[in-house]
């Protein structure tokens, strides 16, 4: 008797098991394909706006991009803007580093840049929308300094130019055989206070109203520094776009800043 309840026990706790982890496969299964469901119906609704938004990449470079207590200012910043506004686009000003935001430029799609002078090397890398402004980079040295460059031939000569690490300037100087280099400044502010430093005997960067703006920014009169009669670059400041983008839209920008 007690032999045959203990073997109908056994089936009976069996036949339980087996039922309930049947019960739990299909559980899983269903809440998998439930997870499945709502990512899917997500991805679809998630991806075509991201397809369709423009991102418009910048990087500190004052006056033309730059933040100021956490809001981006600017004057390439506020006609972007207000090309956004005219054509009613889902589109955002987003600042990243300068060698980040060359990358995302050059390898995503809806990518844009504010802001960058148009030469022969860049024309056929990206769609070109302007000109918004025009600018050009001189060599800077201290004021009190008794160098007096008129070449890019003397420029060789000195001690020491502080340039950014990266960027038009430093590849162009690279280019045309500058071995006496300073690449070790991030921005255009560490240029300025290694020239008033003393530590280099000239500083290139950027324009003459973002030397300004710089030092000012620091606490120096613009007129601590003095521009030399030597320029680097000379050319009109463009928005650019990924070649992905459509002419079309391209067409609209020109038209809306045409305005």
């Amino acid at each position: 008797m007690v032999q045959v309840t203990y073997k109908s026990s056994n089936v009976r706790q069996a036949d339980i098991i087996e039922v309930m982890k049947n019960w739990l496969k299909k559980a899983q299964i269903l809440k998998l394909g439930c997870c499945l469901i709502v990512s899917l119906t997500t991805m679809t609704a998630y991806l075509p706006a991201q397809e369709n938004k423009i991102i418009i990449a910048t990087e500190e470079w004052a006056p033309f991009n730059y933040r100021e207590k956490g809001e981006l200012k600017g004057m390439s910043v506020e006609i972007v803007r207000s090309i956004i506004q005219d054509l009613r686009i889902d589109a955002d000003i987003l600042m990243y580093p300068s060698m980040r935001a060359s990358l995302m430029l050059k390898n995503e799609k809806n990518y844009m840049f504010i802001t960058m002078f148009r030469t022969p090397e860049r024309e056929p890398e990206y769609h070109w929308i302007g000109p918004i402004g025009d600018g050009a980079i001189f060599f800077y040295k201290k004021r009190g300094n008794l160098i007096d460059i008129l070449s890019l031939e003397e420029a060789k000569k000195v001690r020491l130019i502080a340039t950014r690490h990266d960027g038009l300037v430093p590849r162009i100087l690279k280019k045309a055989g500058f071995k006496n280099l300073d690449s070790t400044s991030l921005n255009g502010r560490s240029i300025y206070l290694k020239l008033l430093m003393g530590r280099c005997d000239l500083g290139i960067s950027d324009t003459h109203l973002g030397m300004a703006h710089e030092l000012k920014k620091i606490g120096y009169s613009p007129d601590a520094l003095v521009k030399t009669k030597v320029s680097v670059v000379n050319s009109d400041l463009y928005i650019v776009a990924n070649k992905a983008i459509p002419i079309d839209e391209i067409n609209r920008w020109q038209e809306s800043l045409d305005k």
